[in-house]
């Protein structure tokens, strides 16, 4: 697996983290997930996914 795969899969990761923190801080749906962590993943996501797209775009490109 090259290090651009890697950095992908992380990203999207981040994202998927993000997307799911997102959801229970605006929705109230998924009241299994406790509010602190929903905001852990919220942030922690969002910190992941732009350090991701920045080391992405530091890449060379082959």
């Amino acid at each position: 697996m090259t290090d651009k795969n890697k950095i992908l899969l992380n990203s999207v990761g981040g994202l998927a983290l993000f997307t799911l923190g997102g959801y229970r801080i605006f929705t109230n749906n998924f009241e299994a997930m406790s509010i602190l962590v929903a905001y852990i993943f919220f942030i922690c996501g969002f910190i992941g996914f732009v350090f991701n797209v920045v080391k992405l775009s530091k890449t060379p490109r082959t």
